[in-house]
């Protein structure tokens, strides 16, 4: 039997699977870890906490197996992108990781356009310029921890830290590479024109390769840690975003992914090179050999949800713990209980500021639209729907710039819930389909590594023969009808309504 290890480092948990050639699923595990804020604002993780998931993970993983682990052929990589990990000549970490919510660097973000000029920042990272990537974070520690800043001996992203780890290599890809702001993204490769003018010196960056090239192997130190065993290629793999889009299957154009995560991202990929000339979403490298694709980003999708629950269903929490139920599967269940629009009560998902499309770090969220008709049922689904709406702004980008959308694949831990499923068939007015496969992106990750080893000759082969669709959801009418109108004559005012006053309330001042 020829099986594939997939690894995805998220942010608050890594995963891991075993699959075989035909995408069955052999064994899987799972392990997590916190984000560290020890000032408001600041979001950071010890390296070491993925590589103890990774370890313990792939133990569990090999134990459950039914297969001998020599019948592994390769194995791929995924992780949480824009994370900035500095290693210094003992290879050891010099600070906890940067990771992408972080909030610190908003001086440096505004250095970054001043060095290099907001055209030239188009022309080359073809992307805003924005809090938690690799580029303003370095900065940040240039700045404020110089001594580390000097004593850097490679830089790397969070998913290379455990390549580094399994192989002994050091290595990125055109992916995640793409995403850190120091990455010139039509020609795929580093920017040294962004290197010399930020002060950033170019020998600490790793070589790049493509998501489906091997980069090394492992080694025997990562076969004592892991027991696998040595020599097994590790393929470079990419970020979870583009990974994520290759495990459910959106590698063609017209094809969307919409994935409701810890954050949220509408993804759609491009056979040839196209930037948003207003900086509303992003343009990165596909995990998909010379491809490229747009991304809308939002930062508060499933976690605008997990508030709900960690602040407002204690019982639930209780009650999934004692029956073995997942608590969002009851809240999922009571807000079916609310009709669609709810009454009209609008949530903004805006907990921790917001990426796409407007790009505004001091963004609040909040309900809008809320009297006494109003219950838990109707709080619970306007989140849902508020964190749709906030999709469906950064779909509205793609037809601007005149990409045609034709299919739309739910991902994420948001599609295991028909209703939300249905919510964004209603919102986007369109068929949304979900794949077999829950973990898209430790999924996407061993289909590189298939690929790299020639197990399937392309991305299109490994699609065909690995990603099955298992449930469809289609816009109903009058559902779409109400949501037309919340959107359209609601939701999207309500931002420039109120962008001018949440600086006036900042926590953070206080």
């Amino acid at each position: 039997m020829v099986c594939l290890i997939g690894i995805d480092i998220g942010t608050s948990n890594t995963k891991i699977l075993i699959i075989d050639d035909s995408g069955k699923l052999v064994a899987k595990a799972s392990g997590g870890y916190p984000i560290s804020s020890p000032r408001p604002g600041y979001a950071e993780q010890d390296p070491e906490w993925w590589w103890y998931a990774v370890k313990a993970s792939i133990k569990e993983a090999l134990k459950s197996s039914p297969v001998d682990p020599s019948e592994i052929s390769a194995i791929g990589l995924s992780g949480q992108m824009h994370g900035t990990v500095l290693l210094g000549k003992d290879c050891i970490p010099l600070r906890p990781a940067i990771i992408w919510t972080d909030k610190r660097s908003s001086s440096q973000c505004m250095e970054f356009y001043e060095k290099i000029g907001r055209e030239k920042v188009l022309d080359i990272v073809c992307n805003p310029i924005t809090l938690g990537f690799m580029g303003p974070s370095l900065l940040w520690v240039d700045e404020n921890e110089p001594s580390i800043f000097n004593e850097t001996f490679k830089v790397l992203l969070p998913k290379d830290y455990v390549r580094f780890k399994l192989t002994g290599s050091f290595a990125t890809d055109t992916s995640d590479a793409s995403a850190t702001l120091l990455f010139d993204v039509k020609r795929r490769e580093w920017s040294h024109y962004l290197f010399s003018q930020l002060g950033i010196p170019p020998e600490i960056f790793v070589k790049v390769f493509e998501s489906t090239e091997v980069t090394g192997e492992i080694s025997a130190e990562g076969s004592e840690s892991t027991g696998l065993p040595r020599g097994i290629p590790v393929v470079a793999g990419g970020g979870d975003s583009p990974v994520g889009a290759v495990g459910c299957g959106a590698i063609k154009a017209g094809v969307v992914s919409s994935n409701i995560g810890t954050g949220g991202q509408t993804f759609i990929t491009l056979d040839g090179f196209k930037v948003d000339p207003e900086y509303r979403i992003h343009t990165f490298c596909h995990a998909v050999p010379g491809k490229w694709y747009l991304q809308g980003a939002i930062l508060s999708a499933g976690l605008s949800l997990r508030w709900f629950r960690d602040n407002f269903a204690h019982l639930e929490k209780s009650v999934g713990a004692l029956c073995n139920i997942d608590p969002y599967d009851l809240l999922s269940k009571e807000a079916e209980l609310a009709e669609p629009g709810c009454k009209g009560l609008i949530f903004l998902p805006y907990l921790i500021g917001e990426r796409s499309p407007h790009m505004d770090p001091n963004a609040r969220g909040g309900f809008f639209g809320l009297t006494f008709e109003h219950g838990r049922a109707h709080l619970i689904r306007a989140v849902m729907e508020g964190v749709v709406y906030a999709l469906r702004s950064c779909l509205e980008i793609f037809n601007e710039l005149e990409i045609k959308t034709e299919k739309v694949i739910a991902r994420g831990g948001g599609s295991r819930s028909s209703l939300w499923r249905q919510i964004q068939a209603d919102i986007f007015n369109a068929e949304v389909v979900k794949t077999e496969v829950e973990e898209e992106a430790a999924f996407g990750a061993a289909l590189l590594a298939g690929m790299g080893v020639g197990v399937y000759r392309d991305l299109e082969e490994a699609s065909e023969k690995t990603i099955r669709i298992v449930s469809s959801e289609s816009p109903n009418e009058e559902r779409v009808k109400i949501y037309e109108k919340y959107y359209s004559k609601v939701y999207r005012n309500l931002y420039p309504s109120l962008r001018n006053y949440w600086t006036e309330v900042d926590f953070r001042e206080q």
